[in-house]
This record gives C-alpha cells, sequence and structure tokens, in this order.
C-alpha cells in the first residue's frame, strides 16, 4: 500500500477525522475507530513505515517515550486494572493495516480478550541447548 492509499496516512495529512489525543512532529496518538475495549488508542509515526522491519531507531526510540505516556494517561482515563500495549510485524503477525502502530488497549483481569498464552505452554521447560542455540542463531543474524 503506497502512502497516498494509507489510511493512517490519511490521519496524518488530515485528510480523514480522527478523535486526536496528542501529536507533536514525529508521532500522533488516536482512538480506534474500531476499539476492543472503550478507551482503546492507537500511537503512529506521523512518516509513513509499515512496521519495525523498516522504521528508523530514532523515530522508534520517540515512539517508545510517547508510549509511556498514552499508556498511562489511558489506564487513568479508564480506571481499568491495566493496559495491554501491542504492535503487529507482518501479516503472520496480524498486522492488518501496513503502517506501524502501537496499541493502548484498557483491560481487566477478567476481561475476555487479551494476550493469552496456550493451555499447556508450561508443563516443561524448554531445554537448555535449544535455548542456547536459538539465541546464538538470533544473536548471529544481525
Amino acid at each position: 500500500m503506497s502512502e497516498e492509499n494509507c489510511i493512517f496516512c490519511k490521519i496524518v495529512r488530515g485528510e480523514i477525522p480522527a478523535s486526536i489525543i496528542f501529536e507533536d512532529d514525529i508521532c500522533i496518538s488516536f482512538m480506534d475507530v474500531f476499539p476492543i475495549n472503550e478507551g482503546h488508542s492507537l500511537l503512529i509515526p506521523k512518516k509513513h513505515f509499515v512496521n519495525m522491519f523498516d522504521v528508523d531507531e530514532d523515530v522508534v526510540a520517540h515512539l517508545a517515550r510517547r508510549l509511556v505516556d498514552l499508556t498511562k494517561r489511558v489506564k487513568k482515563a479508564t480506571g481499568e486494572e491495566g493496559v495491554i500495549n501491542t504492535v503487529a510485524n507482518g501479516e503472520g503477525a496480524g498486522q492488518e493495516v501496513p503502517h506501524l502502530h502501537f496499541h493502548a488497549i484498557p483491560r481487566s483481569k477478567d476481561a475476555s480478550f487479551g494476550f493469552k498464552f496456550p493451555p499447556g505452554y508450561r508443563d516443561s521447560i524448554a531445554d537448555r541447548n535449544d535455548l542456547d542455540s536459538m539465541a546464538k542463531k538470533i544473536r548471529d543474524s544481525s
């Protein structure tokens, strides 16, 4: 998808409305129009990056600082017990809009949604050799 057709780029350019929480020269935060829970907010860079695979490191550092602020604001405004922060990188991770965006989703511990580990994932600990091998593979992949 090109920047011209990107829904988030259209928000940045003011071509479509958004309920803006805050913005600065680098990023903008606004309400998700398909909220999972009341207060579900998004944080995006104003410049078009598809996801974490192509984002400028200085931009993502700025986004991280602003995400802390957004997360605190969402929790305080909604009164929920916690806030889920998530970003999907690529279709395999569930990314639907090809513009880098972070979610801040307020949640209580009994909510019917959220990041859930699969049943039995803690039944057996991973083999240390397998973990060391994967750590080396990730370390060497730069």
